[in-house]
């Protein structure tokens, strides 16, 4: 398949494929492709690719540690109940999209 960098959709396409690499890494559980995830993401960031919001996936946890790609886990104090991300991850991605904040490691 191929994207043409200037097709007004590339940049959704590019991150539904990542979405699609996260789900594979969670079904298989599968570190590699988690650290894959993250080296995609910070050379699509470098190369001027912006990032689309995904409710935090992209963005490590601030409160589980969940890497980029990775679904957060319930820890102590802070229940996921139905939800994929903790709050807290989905307040950090909205405010790093927004520029209030500076991307948080390993996407710096």
């Amino acid at each position: 398949m191929r994207i043409d960098v200037d097709e007004p959709d590339a940049r959704e396409r590019f991150w539904e494929g990542m979405r699609e690499v996260a789900n594979a890494a969670a079904r298989h559980q599968d570190q590699a492709l988690y650290q894959a995830i993250v080296k995609i993401g910070k050379a699509a960031l470098a190369q001027g690719i912006e990032v689309v919001p995904s409710g935090g996936l992209f963005l490590q946890c601030p409160i589980c540690a969940a890497l980029p790609g990775q679904r957060c886990i319930n820890v102590a104090g802070h229940p996921l109940e139905d939800r994929a991300c903790h709050p807290e991850r989905v307040e950090l991605a909205a405010k790093a999209l927004s520029g209030e904040v500076p991307f948080p490691p390993p996407l710096q």
